[in-house]
């Protein structure tokens, strides 16, 4: 496989292609962007271009004109994978799109071009069942959105991808700032997904019972246990919450009056549709009329801030 990465093929223009190219081309990457039209693109560029300054203004890179120059565009897959050394792909999140895709990438590519999905939830042994040559250079490598401000990615192997393959992955996130994890084996949804989507089922049940309020859901969750997860995951958290006897002392103690709470909680694998109206009318009232662009705005000036914060020095334990 290619020994240093400088050009990367970022395939799919959308929300997550743009932050990726905006951090690729700021970190120094050549970066060629790659969707089926030029008005999708043109419309990216602008995107990316926007999130290239915000990262300036905010301190987080340096001569944003030199890394717009980096970029470039094509409508031709091929041409796209011409002279690159690695492909982060982006498309829309079906396997009627990504399997064909993947298979084709894998006749185009050299082999040592690694391919790597942001997929959300989709496995590689799925995106990547119809590639008949080099299975082994395909991996899950999820984002977190704004790709460009939150640091996590997910990295999933198949039962086929290499170890070279999740070492160079591996390394090219930690180049580019992001935060790496490794699944041990895959599962659908990756990490932080599955727990997210059990937390949103809970806050949904707890609307839909008439128990709090959206606004209130929210804030309950901001200002309570999502100011320590900005520091800790739940491990820490319950080892701390143990006190002396740390994290055993309160799955033996204290974890037994919470396992009570778990039979009162939802158990539904379906939205129910009595929640769906309460949830975006909650929304609607919780937001007051804000803009999709002015709560971006207010969101990444916080992110800007937390990153800043925590991510940029010493991380202690972690």
């Amino acid at each position: 496989m290619i020994d240093t990465i400088e050009h990367v093929a970022c395939v799919g223009s959308g929300l997550v292609g743009q932050s990726w190219a905006a951090l690729l081309t700021l970190k120094g990457y050549k970066v060629v962007l790659q969707d089926l039209t030029e008005e999708k693109l043109a419309e990216a560029v602008k995107r990316i271009e926007h999130h290239i300054d915000v990262l300036v203004d905010a301190g987080l890179g340096t001569d944003p004109e030199a890394a717009k120059k980096r970029l470039s565009t094509t409508t031709s897959l091929k041409e796209a994978l011409d002279g690159i050394d690695f492909v982060i792909e982006s498309v829309f999140e079906s396997l009627e799109v990504k399997c064909p895709l993947y298979a084709e990438m894998d006749e185009l590519a050299p082999p040592e071009v690694i391919f790597a999905s942001s997929t959300s939830g989709y496995m590689m042994s799925e995106i990547g069942r119809d590639m008949k040559h080099h299975p082994e250079r395909a991996i899950v490598a999820h984002p977190w959105n704004p790709v460009h401000l939150v640091p996590l990615v997910e990295i999933s192997p198949s039962p086929k991808t290499s170890k070279e393959t999740i070492d160079k992955t591996y390394k090219l996130m930690e180049d580019i700032g992001r935060v790496p994890v490794v699944l041990k084996k895959e599962a659908p949804g990756l990490i932080a997904n599955r727990i997210s989507v059990a937390l949103w089922r809970e806050a949904l049940d707890i609307v839909d019972r008439g128990i709090a309020s959206v606004e209130d859901v929210d804030k309950a969750i901001m200002a309570g246990p999502g100011i320590r997860w900005a520091m800790m995951g739940p491990f820490l958290v319950y080892h701390l919450g143990g006190g002396k006897g740390g994290i055993e002392y309160l799955m033996d103690h204290i974890g037994v009056k919470k396992q009570e709470w778990l039979k009162d909680m939802a158990q539904w694998t379906e939205f129910p549709e009595s929640v769906k109206s309460k949830a975006v009318d909650g929304v609607d009232d919780m937001v007051g009329g804000m803009s999709l662009e002015e709560l971006e705005a207010w969101r990444d000036k916080y992110l800007i801030a937390l990153n800043k914060l925590l991510w940029s020095g010493d991380r202690g334990i972690y």
